[in-house]
């Protein structure tokens, strides 16, 4: 594997590169999901821009017509949050990853009161009810899981119902479907999708995956993504062998695709990120956005680099937040203290893909990022 020095600027602009960011995918969003192997996707208008910023010419409608016609999914594959998945890799992903957060949550379970005779019942319940190619929305689910007694109410942990479902779901039995208006519906992971593929070495294949559209990365950052532990992780790398490359800054190793370029020019953009985008979201250690430095802002916290986030030559330098109307869109721009109006200025173009991303017409505004923020950890 060859190893070569990597400076911060050159890092960013590999990462830029690697997620389809500076160079958008000409194909289409499930040829992009599969390639980044996953994308973080909880928050559904936020995580359909995810894609959009990286399917050159992509509209909400290019997204959710994949997601209608089955090429791409949602579902619980790891961290026991909801990603887009490319359809023939959520069985083989899922089996892999999710198990490790079910055995987490025994203790959560417990507490609540479902057990493993309670998961199973509410398995045979939703198989009954969704066979056939049905689809159900969340709270038609809860109330006929309540109708059946079994109690789908909150908890001091969250949702009985929630729980339920998404164990339901990182076991392989069910996943997020198209909309039913602008609500969710739930279908079966075996009808949605028959042909489902499972790689040779699965490790090695996450492995491939998530360095070759996420690196440069430490291991740390793969076994935060992913869910793996440390162990896992080098399993993993070992069995990629060739197909990684590995590079150095300050004596931290860093791995990408063996055939992925270091660019060597610095990096470049204004970019409107969705929240919880891959690009921050996917690395354990998120201080390279923001070139060392702290949030600006004593309150301000590492999680808010989950917000949607203004990105300027690879470096967070403040937050956005967009207010949709019937027939138009307010973005409301709220850069750090210290970025020039000139910079902000750069942000003119982002907002016009946005609107062609949506097909509304945006109003442009500014705020204070104290004020636009979200609190985001994870």
């Amino acid at each position: 594997m060859a190893r070569d020095s990597l400076t911060p600027d050159r890092l960013l602009a590999a990462r830029l590169a690697n997620q389809r960011l500076t160079s958008p995918d000409a194909g289409d969003p499930a040829a992009v999901v599969g390639y980044l192997g996953a994308v973080q996707a909880q928050e559904y208008a936020q995580s359909l821009w995810a894609l959009g910023l990286r399917v050159r010419g992509a509209t909400v409608a290019t997204i959710e017509d994949s997601i209608a016609a089955g090429a791409i999914l949602r579902t619980w594959p790891m961290r026991g949050t909801i990603h887009f998945l490319a359809a023939p890799d959520a069985r083989w992903m899922t089996g892999l990853l999710a198990a490790r957060k079910v055995r987490q949550m025994t203790n959560v379970y417990r507490k609540i009161g479902l057990t493993e005779a309670v998961f199973s019942r509410a398995g045979d319940i939703v198989r009954a009810a969704l066979a056939g190619g049905n689809r159900m929305q969340r709270r038609d689910l809860y109330a006929l899981l309540t109708q059946h007694g079994i109690d789908c109410s909150a908890s001091p942990n969250g949702s009985r119902g929630g729980h339920v479902l998404g164990y339901l779901a990182m076991a392989g039995e069910i996943c997020l479907g198209p909309l039913d208006g602008r609500q969710p519906t739930f279908v079966l992971l075996e009808e949605w999708v028959p042909a489902p593929r499972t790689p040779a070495e699965p490790l090695a294949e996450l492995a491939l995956r998530y360095f070759s559209s996420h690196g440069p990365a430490t291991a740390r950052d793969f076994s935060w993504w992913s869910g793996l532990t440390l162990a896992e992780v080098r399993e993993a790398t070992d069995l990629a062998g060739a197909g990684l490359a590995a590079v150095e800054i300050d004596g931290q190793r860093y791995w990408l695709g063996a055939g992925a370029e270091v660019a060597p020019e610095p990096p470049a953009g204004a970019f409107l990120l969705p929240a919880f985008d891959e690009y921050t979201v996917a690395y354990s250690d998120r201080a390279a956005v923001l070139a060392g430095r702290d949030m600006p802002g004593s309150d301000l916290v590492k999680g808010d680099l989950l917000n949607p986030l203004m990105v300027l030559d690879g470096l967070a330098v403040g937050v956005w937040r967009a207010t949709t109307g019937r027939t138009s869109v307010t973005i409301t721009l709220a850069p750090f203290e210290g970025v020039s109006a000139a910079e902000v200025s750069r942000f003119d173009e982002p907002c016009a893909r946005y609107a062609k991303f949506t097909g509304l017409e945006v109003r442009a505004s500014s705020g204070d990022y104290r004020q636009v923020r979200r609190q985001r950890r994870q």
